[in-house]
């Protein structure tokens, strides 16, 4: 991604410093002289680069709503918005609010002052391929970055209004506001913003390449450099995504069909333009090139923040992310059967044998010492969690330890750690991926199974059957063959519990399962957070004991959200949602 100049950063970041509702959705930036405008030229481009950086390398606000859920808790502090005490002013979201209308706000003086007056990238080669290239692309990451930011504020702020009941989404933007417009604003139909978002994503797609691939000149405008870009691949994705929170109990409250249906439409086309069905790549968020990051973000190189936040303390890190037993208890066996079935030879006494890859992919437990499960591998000293051990909590460094028995191994990098360097040091790349092609896989398994039933069975203008998606997630997981699929395959019901459990592993800490259970109208029938007490014997064999960790309790109205109680009080034609 090119640097911004150093004018137009300034004016970017006193944007972002300004506040008051009138100065809101009309500062500095927004009235930017048009011959200012032109001055930067190419480098006015910079309204759709600064916007990048919002959604990049989001993984600690993305382990805070997981906090929110009944697969993690922070070592060091409850979360009291999950506990019951969720409030109309509380809100774990941050800015989101303003940060995406700040967003749209961008992108449409982008399409106002500098495409739609003309202005070429390159004024020295206007008609050059590059030049032609660079402005249809600039037009279309304008469109999906609008589209990504009504999607956010449509995911997390929509619900019946506390006046009518009737379903609303969000206030809709296609223009640059006059002074003191914000405060007439009114939130739309939930309906009307799923078109809105839908449109502009059609119209990225008519501009922006598939993919991005080739090398400098071989590919001018579209090559690989441009890798972390918007392409029409991702706006497809999100298409998909939009589609399936649209047809979810909490916003398709009749079960309308046909919402179901053009969600796994969406997720086919996707899938289809992607190549078809095909083996998922493994784990690895190094990679930079991974073709099943639809689009990924990276951070900068030399960065251990991860590392020094997430390892357990004799790996010399904070330990701040304790995956709950809950969640342990989802990874199914390594034959693919869930832990309670007979089928799955599971030993209490032994519970981390014989588990699912995935678990000892994600999972840093009693005992650990290996970052995968290979065969013989000892990349460091093998994990004491038992009380008394050195990664219990205090056992190492003073203060500092797992409240559920557990910390989180996924998103690392593979360091072949030295203990005895006390540092957490890489020089590895590190992406974020805000679309992939294993949610899609997922979101064509959930839809397709609802819209149509008969998991085995390829739908009407398919040509694949949801048990046939679901079966490439498990099968990168080293589940083959697999004689639970194909049980629970023979019934809908059985199968969509299945797929929710695969989602739970798949797209954990990624922030998606406090939505999914909002989604599928089921967040306050959520489990307390459980974890393990680990003793060890005489014998140095070791005793097992869950323990209660910390509660959960969500009522009803949690399957909405407030709207921020600050935009309320600025604009009172925002209509808040029920029970807020």
């Amino acid at each position: 991604m090119k640097r911004l100049p150093k004018q137009l950063t300034i004016i970017l970041l006193i944007t972002l410093c300004l506040a008051g509702c009138e100065e809101f959705l009309e500062d500095e930036i927004q009235t930017l002289k048009t011959e200012e405008v032109i001055d930067f030229r190419e480098q006015s481009r910079g309204l759709i680069n600064d916007i990048y950086s919002d959604y990049a390398f989001n993984y600690f606000s993305d382990f805070s709503i997981e906090y929110l859920t009944d697969n993690a808790v922070n070592r060091s502090s409850p979360q009291h918005l999950a506990t019951g005490f969720w409030g109309p002013t509380d809100n774990p979201f941050g800015n989101l609010w303003k940060r995406s209308y700040n967003n749209i706000r961008q992108v449409v003086q982008y399409i106002e002052e500098v495409h739609n007056t003309g202005l070429p990238f390159k004024p020295a080669a206007q008609d050059s391929l590059e030049n032609v290239r660079t402005l249809r692309r600039y037009f279309g990451e304008a469109h999906f970055l609008k589209a990504f930011a009504e999607w956010e504020l449509l995911r997390i702020y929509s619900g019946p209004s506390a006046a009518t009941g009737d379903m609303l989404g969000f206030p809709i933007i296609n223009s640059i506001l006059a002074s003191g417009d914000y405060t007439t604003l009114s939130r739309a139909s939930f309906e009307q913003c799923v078109d809105r978002v839908m449109m502009d994503l059609d119209t990225a797609i008519q501009y922006l390449p598939l993919i991005y691939s080739g090398k400098g000149n071989s590919n001018p405008g579209y090559s690989v450099i441009e890798t972390g870009r918007a392409s029409g691949l991702a706006a497809h994705a999100l298409k998909a995504k939009v589609a399936l929170l649209a047809a979810s109990p909490a916003f398709n409250p009749t079960n309308d069909v046909s919402k179901w249906e053009r969600a796994a439409q969406l997720a086919h086309e996707l899938i289809i333009q992607n190549g078809g069905l095909k083996t998922l790549q493994p784990y690895d968020f190094r990679r930079e090139d991974n073709p099943d990051h639809i689009w990924r973000l990276r951070l900068f190189r030399q960065n251990n923040s991860l590392e020094r936040r997430l390892y357990p303390p004799t790996l010399f890190g904070q330990g701040e992310v304790n995956p709950s037993q809950n969640l342990v208890d989802a990874f199914p066996a390594v034959n693919g059967y869930p832990i309670s079935a007979v089928e799955s030879g599971f030993d209490p006494d032994n519970p981390y044998a014989n588990r699912d890859p995935r678990f000892n992919r994600f999972i840093f437990f009693n005992g650990d010492h290996c970052f995968d499960n290979s065969s013989g591998c000892q990349n460091y000293d093998t994990l004491e969690i038992f009380e008394g051990g050195r990664d219990y909590f205090g056992g190492f460094i003073p203060n500092v330890g797992t409240r559920t028995g557990y910390y989180l191994k996924r998103f690392l990098n593979d360091l072949d750690f030295d203990p005895s360097v006390n540092d957490a040091v890489t020089n590895l790349p590190k992406v974020y991926v805000q679309l992939g092609l294993t949610e899609m896989y997922l979101t064509y398994a959930e839809a397709a199974n609802e819209a149509y039933g008969q998991p085995n069975t390829i739908p009407p203008g398919m040509t694949f059957s949801a048990r046939e998606a679901l079966a490439f997630v498990r099968q990168r997981a080293g589940i083959s063959p697999d004689p639970y699929l194909d049980a629970v395959a023979l019934s809908t019901d059985d199968f969509r519990e299945l797929v929710r459990n695969e989602r739970r592993i798949e797209l954990s800490f990624s922030g998606e399962r406090f939505h999914d259970l909002r989604r599928w109208r089921i967040i306050d029938t959520m489990d307390n957070v459980r974890g393990m007490k680990i003793l060890r014997n005489d014998n140095n064999t070791f005793s097992h004991e869950e323990i209660s960790v910390e509660d959960r309790v969500f009522d009803a109205k949690n399957y909405y959200l407030p709207l921020p109680y600050e935009e309320l009080l600025l604009n009172t034609n925002l209509e808040q949602n029920q029970g807020w």
